[in-house]
């Protein structure tokens, strides 16, 4: 005969496994945001020195607002499963972040807006 408790440890048992699994799933995807993201920053490099070569600014803030709204886009098409306001702001901080580091490589710093 089990103790009465018995089940419920049971249960917390497969729910604890449960759990482990959702978060190592998560894990995961972090660990493919990280990727990707180093990803993006050695093509932007690579868009940097384009640039440079065509004796284009490395600052494109049009470029920059077509990423942005492509991102709150895609918050749009999981209805908003994800917010607009999440997805603008990280795509705010990526291009910022991408710009600065531009510029710093350059020596520009001091033309950021």
């Amino acid at each position: 005969m089990s103790s009465p408790g018995a089940g419920v440890e049971a249960g917390a048992g497969a729910g604890a496994r449960r759990l482990r699994e959702i978060r190592n799933k998560i894990d995961e995807i972090d660990d493919a945001i990280a990727e990707l993201l180093i990803q993006r920053m050695r093509y932007a490099k690579q868009a940097k020195e384009e640039k440079l070569r065509l004796k284009m600014p490395v600052t494109d803030l049009k470029r920059e607002g077509e990423v942005i709204e492509r991102w709150r886009e895609h918050a749009r098409r999981c209805n908003n499963e994800v917010s607009e306001e999440l997805m603008v702001r990280i795509a705010e901080l990526v291009t910022e972040y991408t710009r600065r580091e531009e510029l710093r490589e350059e020596g520009m710093e001091e033309g950021i807006e």
